[in-house]
């Protein structure tokens, strides 16, 4: 059985299986050029077993069946937003001055926001997937194309285009302004799921063809983020929404290293041609001046200040003018110092159960189109959560990245809180049991009448490695 899983990979989490479209796996790289016929032969097969799996006769979305959502995603997610409304107020006075009308004003909003935010999550619950999955493209072509937009509105002094500090990245909205950086992440992943599940079923996911256009797509999203709008942070959440549904597609290793290195190329590009990107580094190399090192300085002295349990709630010290960005970028550090080790380390296992539970969802979804989605959720909070506390605590450069339901920004929420329940709507659709290896090797088949789409999926799977040989 040393080649009995050539059609498989290990991938996922917790290693469970994936799709290999072109069975060229790395088990299977030596027999290529001996059967290429057969590997043809095998690689159309996967791709009908693939297409009957996403989708119905009449076209639609093959979902299985539907039972209660995972009520822990509303849990936590509301959890962590009123935690960033608590902390936010705790440190309001220092914020506005104790200007108490305009800490009402703003306390207000953000409360309005986040009632938007829950309205929303249970919203689009009741969107169908298949209308996700049909206009993904345009919902990704209109966020790129505002997110164009907003710089060269700015270079005219347009009054709806925001600017600060060099960069246009808000429209003007009157009372409110919108980031539309937040609407491309949503759009990245529902279209790059959409793509990747559709070039799987075409059993064309490891052609030529495939790596041009996600390596365009990603150049386009890219050049309209840190090319533009100058937001590092925002790129590198949308390449680890890239990198995670890619891994989760079942792409060949040899295309996801390709991929990688012109990501890592991308990456060297963007910090070169900004100065003070390379500012950063020096700031995180100790190689910077003072000045440049005085807020990942101000970060640390605000996290060692709070000791294990913190000065308390509206007890900061940084947040009178000496910590920029307090309820932002640097709102992490904010709860270092007002709630100690254990209130950050509390809110890390609060996003890591999040993240965790989002992801092990994956093992329990017999639609790829719908593995895709939630893994390019999963990419999305892990690049924020890990790039804003990392950055806090200098074990990174420092980059202007929020720390997702925490931060202030009612976009940001907003957004957050529409991926979260699309995650939740699509959690209607797990089945009872997870697809292991061991399952497939053993060839178990079906496991019971309700798990039948499962047990069919394994019963070929099966069939498929036991008929090559």
């Amino acid at each position: 059985m040393q080649g009995g899983n050539r059609g498989l990979g290990r991938g996922g989490v917790n290693g469970n299986w994936r799709y290999n479209a072109s069975g060229n796996s790395s088990a299977s790289g030596k027999w290529a050029g001996r059967r290429g016929g057969a590997e043809a032969r095998t690689a159309k097969m996967w791709a009908r077993q693939v297409k009957d799996d996403l989708f119905r006769s009449d076209g639609r979305l093959n979902l299985g069946r539907r039972h209660r959502a995972d009520a822990m995603i509303f849990v936590l997610a509301f959890a962590l937003a009123f935690f960033g409304l608590v902390i936010i107020y705790s440190i309001s006075s220092g914020l506005y001055d104790g200007n108490q009308a305009v800490i009402n004003r703003e306390m207000w909003k953000r409360i309005g926001f986040l009632v938007a935010g829950i309205i929303v999550f249970f919203a689009v619950r009741f969107i169908s997937l298949d209308w996700l999955r049909r206009y993904s493209s345009w919902i990704f072509l209109f966020g790129l194309i505002i997110c164009t937009a907003l710089p060269l509105l700015g270079a005219i002094h347009a009054p709806i285009a925001t600017c600060a500090l060099g960069a246009c990245r808000w429209y003007n909205l009157g009372i409110i302004s919108f980031q539309p950086a937040e609407l491309l992440k949503l759009g990245t992943v529902l279209f790059m799921a959409g793509y990747l599940s559709t070039r799987l079923a075409n059993g064309k996911l490891n052609s030529v063809w495939t790596l041009v256009e996600v390596v365009v797509v990603m150049l386009i999203s890219l050049a309209a983020i840190v090319g533009l709008q100058k937001d590092m942070g925002t790129g590198a959440a949308l390449l680890a929404i890239f990198l995670a549904q890619l891994i989760m597609s079942g792409m060949s290793y040899k295309r996801l290293g390709t991929i990688l290195l012109v990501m890592v190329g991308l990456f060297i590009m963007m910090i070169i041609i900004a100065p003070h990107r390379l500012e950063r580094i020096a700031t995180f190399t100790k190689s910077g001046n003072s000045d440049a090192d005085y807020h990942i300085n101000q970060a640390m002295i605000a996290l060692g200040s709070g000791g294990m349990t913190g000065r308390g709630l509206g007890q900061s010290v940084q947040a009178y003018g000496w910590l920029p960005e307090a309820i932002n970028d640097s709102i992490f550090a904010i709860v270092g110092e007002t709630l100690g080790f254990v209130g950050a380390a509390g809110l890390i296992i609060a996003f890591a159960i999040l993240i965790f539970r989002m992801a092990n969802m994956t093992n329990y979804l017999s639609n790829m189109y719908l593995r895709l989605v939630v893994v390019g959720v999963v990419g999305w909070f892990g690049a924020h959560v890990l790039a804003n506390s990392m950055s806090m605590i200098h074990l990174i450069p420092l980059t202007g990245i929020t720390l997702p339901l925490v931060s202030s920004g009612g976009t940001s929420l907003l957004f957050v809180m529409t991926s979260l329940g699309i995650v939740s709507g699509i959690s209607r659709y797990t089945t009872r049991r997870r697809i292991e290896m061991s399952d497939v090797d053993e060839g178990k088949g079906v496991q019971s009448h309700e798990d039948t789409l499962r047990g069919r999926w394994q019963r070929r799977t099966h069939n498929a490695n036991s008929s090559r040989y």
